[in-house]
């Protein structure tokens, strides 16, 4: 049995685009990531930048840019406001550089259908989520500890976290204190999930898309809660 995340954004670019890659971030202020990335900012809002190549065998540049505008469109159309803005759109010499912004977690999470959380340490809790890994700590982007247990990781409720299954860099409002075994800093505020190589399936991996694992078993919500990146952060 197949399971896994399958996101909106990935149904659109799944027949249009090449496997890229993720890279790390630049500043909040300076925006300017070279690679396919995410970034949370402190007001809450998700900004995605996806840069890859364009398989024009499948499309063509101007066929891409009006299934992209057309599913924006129609996700805010349900929801009655801007909730997804697209940014920016080049589409030069087969290399797409798109750019997107979310008004919140919520929409990134609704529209790729992915597990996507931004908050507070309880709200996150009352959301159901467990943080059911071992925990590293980190101080200025540096891994000072590893192997602490969940309660470690949660005993301050003034913390911010994010939770997230995307496969991308994410780049937090703030500083990182702790990460899930499965993520890695890369700087004080940038974290890169951590491939598990002995549950990877051949297949395509894009922004916003599906992981696909193959199953032999029922998934528990304990082997779920380990595919989730938690980044707990402090302004």
């Amino acid at each position: 049995m197949r399971t896994g995340k399958s996101g909106r954004m990935a149904a659109v670019l799944m027949c249009a685009l090449m496997l890229g890659g993720c890279g790390i971030l630049g500043g909040e202020e300076a925006w300017d990531p070279q690679e396919t990335a995410l970034q949370v900012r402190k007001d809450g809002t998700v900004t995605e930048t996806v840069i890859d190549t364009l398989d024009q065998s499948y499309y063509s540049s101007q066929e891409l840019e009006n299934m992209i505008n057309s599913s924006v469109s129609e996700y805010n159309q349900t929801k009655g406001s801007d909730a997804i803005t697209v940014d920016s759109l080049s589409i030069e010499n087969n290399q797409v550089n798109l750019t997107m912004t979310y008004a919140s977690a919520e929409d990134y999470a609704e529209y790729n259908n992915v597990r996507f959380y931004n908050g507070s340490m309880l709200g996150a809790e009352m959301d159901g989520y467990l943080f059911y890994n071992q925990f590293k700590q980190v101080e200025d982007g540096t891994v000072v500890a590893e192997g602490l247990s969940n309660e470690d990781a949660i005993r301050d409720k003034s913390y911010q976290v994010l939770v997230t299954d995307t496969s991308h860099i994410v780049r937090v409002p703030g500083d990182v204190v702790y990460v899930s075994a499965n993520g890695a800093p890369t700087s004080a505020r940038d974290v890169a999930p951590v491939e598990d190589t002995s549950t990877q399936t051949e297949g395509l991996v894009l922004p916003s898309s599906a992981v696909y694992v193959e199953e032999d078993a029922p998934v528990t919500a304990q082997d779920l809660e380990k595919t989730y990146l938690y980044i707990i952060y402090e302004f």
